[in-house]
Parts: structure tokens; sequence; C-alpha cells
């Protein structure tokens, strides 16, 4: 009786194990992808600092050609506004890259929480066609997933933009009008002379 008992304790113990076994290699390997998932983001977030901080000086210094936006462009060599532009939405690309990195890939309900609120904010500005055209610059400067979500977002965009609607031109005559030819005047017609019929006879 004790030794069936010892048995089916054996069996139940190595049961457990073998489940408790891969279920905690398991947590293991999780716990250790979040921790290297911490350090990378760590490490971007540090460098993303600095960069940010460059871009800063890029945007009061916009006149020199340090960032995105070359100065052999000649549509730029005169128009310093459109250049500070173009480094102000860069430095707003860095932080919507940062948010994306941080907030999309995490759990559903915090993602909800925390990203809605910045995808609500990107919706609006990618609407603007000088947004898009920043973005075509400098989009191969961040990361390969963030480009693929700013991409799938701009085309969202351009194809939900109703197209302008043709002009309206007035309804053309079936048939082409005529000509109305004015009427020569006819000419007068001269009354001929009348001759008598029995003309007077010489006297003799």
């Amino acid at each position: 009786m004790l030794d069936g008992v010892k048995d089916v304790a054996q069996i139940i113990y190595y049961i457990t194990l073998s489940i408790a076994g891969p279920l905690a290699l398991i947590e293991f390997l999780k716990a250790r992808k979040a921790d290297r998932r911490a350090n990378e983001y760590k490490i971007y977030d540090e460098l993303n600092g600095h960069f940010f901080e460059y871009q800063k000086i890029a945007l009061e210094y916009y006149d020199l050609d340090i960032l995105d936006v070359p100065n052999n462009d000649p549509s730029l060599a005169f128009d310093k506004k459109r250049k500070q532009e173009m480094v102000a939405h860069a430095m707003l690309f860095s932080l919507f890259e940062r948010a994306f990195l941080m907030f999309y890939q995490q759990e559903d309900q915090f993602r909800l929480r925390q990203w809605s609120g910045w995808k609500h904010f990107l919706n609006d500005f990618i609407r603007r066609g000088s947004v898009r055209s920043a973005w075509q610059i400098s989009r191969e400067t961040y990361d390969t997933d963030f480009q693929k979500f700013m991409d799938a977002k701009i085309a969202e965009v351009e194809s939900a933009v109703a197209p302008l609607p043709a002009p309206v031109l007035p309804p053309q005559l079936t048939t082409a009008p005529q000509a109305v030819v004015p009427e020569s005047p006819m000419p007068a017609q001269v009354a001929s002379p009348v001759l008598p019929q029995n003309p007077p006879t010489a006297p003799h």
C-alpha cells in the first residue's frame, strides 16, 4: 500500500517538474528579453537625446548646412523660413519616433492610454503638405519600423484627401449658331422712256 502511494507521489512530482520546468524557462527567457529591450531603449534614448540637442542647434543656426536639408537645394537657397520649418518638422519626427518605440509595442491597455494621444496628434500633423515633404527628405534617418508606420499613415491620409471638384462649364449649344448675312439692297429701277405709238407726221 505504501509502495503504491510512493509511486503515485513520484509520478505527480515528475509531472509537476516536467510542467514547471518549461514554464520557468519561458519566464526566464521573457524576462531576459525584456531586460535586453530595456537596455537597448536606454542606449537609444541617450543617443536620441543628444541628437535632439543637435537638432535644436540646427534650428537656431538654420542657415548652416548641418541637418537633413542640404543647402544645394535651389528652392531653399533664399528661403530661410522654409528651411527653418523643415528642421522643426525633423525635430517633431524625432519626438514621434521616441513615442512610437516607447509605447507602440507595449501591452494593449497601456498602448491605448498612452499612444492614442500621440497618434491623434500625428494624424492632424501629417495632413500638411509641408510635413509630408519634410518626411520624404529625412525619413531614412529614422528607425525602420517607424519608417514603415509613417509611410502607411501618410498613404492613408493622401488616399483620404478628396480631389478638387472640376469647374462647372456652361452648357454648350447643340447646333452652331448660323451667321446672319445682311441682305444687299436691291438696285433702284430706272423708268424707260415711253415712246408715242403714232408719231406726228411732218407738214407738207
